[in-house]
């Protein structure tokens, strides 16, 4: 993280700069491999839990649906957030002290992992009620965040320098596959079976009761058993890198309080912080259009965040939408994303990054508010009546949930699009030699902040008492961030002498 920021952002953080390890090895060598099978374990926790099957279940049935049960999901996320934002930057900078980062990342991959499998127990009736599911889903997150940053960090040791950029696309490649195969299995082998729909099976593969949605429920264990099994070859073949000579109470202790050199404290919390906000300040003079793209980038980040995250919640609390459509949605989201990065290319070549930005930014907003027109009987508003039955299946059986549906297709490949042409224009207007700290900073800001769009879906709907206007703060990130956007100063193609 530290080296990310420059040495100036490292004496900030730790109080003294530490140059990266060249290290050997290629993206699918045992260490590129063993860092990138990471992701496929630890990911899925996220599209099951977070967002596609488990978030949808407990809004809809431990919460009991409605606006109530959007803003309590939004506020678990907000909450598990911040306080991940508080402290994820000092447990990078104490790990860096300490040197040893597999300890601790065991320690949140267990906690995750019981955090999951007791969510087999959560049940209107208990013995883990709505309020004791939150706690959990919070601690999880929280760990989640945590090992995103213990991670990300060992990125250095997984191979040379010029390999690491493929093994960190090849870590999210594999998180992303294996989702979706997890996906498709509880779909498939899950819900599906019985129901009569093409394809499906007579029996499901484990027999679980739906009535009381024990295949979301098992989710829950599922994914706890997956985390174990497949972070062992990480912890087996990945180098845990440098030493950093202290010990983890020592390494706290220093960061916190600071470090004892000759019976005096140097390098206090305070005295860091005055470091970093000068650093910061002196960034905005030198390079304002830069820091000003990444204050845009941070805002419609956000709101993509909280699109994504809350996004199945909205669709099975006001729409009434089962498990099984979820699935559907989420699966179809994933596939058609990945066209979105070709898209992002292809505008970035047309427009440049900036202009591909703005239109893919403003398609989002268009987009939204369009999804946020429908209703269970309307669409656009009330203009057309969409409640009406029009084909016989268990799913999507009306034009609202058809048009719904279907407009996860623009969505993921406009948000996707947005991810890829955000990489370029740092890349098109940060200063060559300091491309990394920019991208450091890129990576802090995208994870300190992502608590604010769930948040303020939550506030607005607990609010209102309307979930369409709480969604509708997304639309309102989405327009600040365009808004900032659109006054950085960046040429349409890039300077190839710069």
């Amino acid at each position: 993280m530290e080296t990310a920021m420059g040495e100036a952002a490292a004496v900030a953080a730790v109080g003294e700069f530490k140059p990266r390890v060249e290290v050997e090895g290629g993206p699918f060598g045992i260490k590129g491999m063993a860092w990138a099978i990471f992701e496929g374990a630890r990911n899925p926790y996220y599209n099951l839990i977070v967002i596609y099957i488990f978030a949808p279940y407990f809004a809809s049935v431990l919460a009991g649906g409605g606006a109530e049960a959007l803003s309590l999901s939004g506020m678990t996320i907000t909450i598990a957030g911040i306080i991940t934002a508080l402290t994820a930057p000092f447990l990078g900078v104490i790990a860096d002290k300490a040197g040893r980062r597999k300890p601790p990342l065991a320690f949140f991959i267990g906690l995750m992992a019981c955090c999951s499998f007791l969510l087999w127990w959560a049940r209107p009736e208990g013995p883990l009620t709505m309020w004791p599911t939150m706690a959990v889903l919070a601690i999880a997150y929280c760990c989640y965040g945590y090992s995103e940053v213990l991670h990300n960090a060992m990125l250095p040791s997984a191979g040379r320098p010029s390999a690491l950029p493929y093994i960190s696309g090849l870590g999210l490649s594999t998180g992303n596959l294996l989702s979706v195969g997890i996906l498709i299995f509880f779909l498939f082998g899950l819900l599906l079976p019985g129901s009569g729909f093409p394809f499906a099976a007579d029996h499901q593969l484990i027999e679980l009761d739906r009535a009381t949605h024990a295949p979301q429920r098992f989710a829950g264990p599922f994914i706890a058993v997956w985390m174990l099994l497949l972070v062992i070859p990480f912890f087996l073949f990945m180098p845990d890198g440098l030493p950093g000579g202290l010990s983890w109470k020592r390494a706290t202790s220093d960061v916190l309080f600071g470090e004892e050199v000759e019976g005096a404290l140097r390098h206090t919390l305070r005295e860091r912080a005055e470091v970093f906000i000068r650093y910061l300040k002196g960034l905005f003079k030198d390079h304002p259009q830069t820091m000003r793209f990444l204050i845009a980038r941070t805002i419609y980040a956000d709101a993509m965040s909280a699109l994504l995250t809350l996004g199945a919640v909205f669709a099975s609390t006001f729409l009434g939408w089962t498990g099984e459509e979820i699935l559907f949605y989420g699966i179809t989201g994933v596939l058609f994303g990945a066209v979105g990065g070709f898209v992002g290319g292809f505008l970035d070549r047309l427009l440049g990054p900036k202009m591909a930005l703005v239109w893919e930014v403003s398609a989002l907003v268009i987009l939204l508010l369009a999804q946020l027109s429908i209703t269970p009987d309307a669409l656009l508003f009330g203009l057309i009546p969409g409640g009406t039955p029009v084909w016989e299946s268990p799913f999507f059986a009306t034009l609202s949930d058809i048009t719904y549906f279907l407009f996860v297709i623009p969505v993921a490949i406009a948000v996707v699009a947005s991810i890829s042409s955000s990489r370029y224009m740092l890349v098109h207007i940060a200063p060559r030699e300091r491309i990394g700290e920019f991208f450091g900073l890129y990576a802090i800001a995208g994870t300190v902040t992502v608590w604010m769009g769930p948040g303020i879906v939550s506030l607005l709907t607990w609010a209102t008492g309307n979930q369409r206007i709480g969604m509708g703060g997304i639309g309102f990130m989405f327009l600040i961030g365009l808004i900032v956007l659109w006054k950085v100063q960046a040429p349409r193609h890039a300077d190839v002498n710069r």
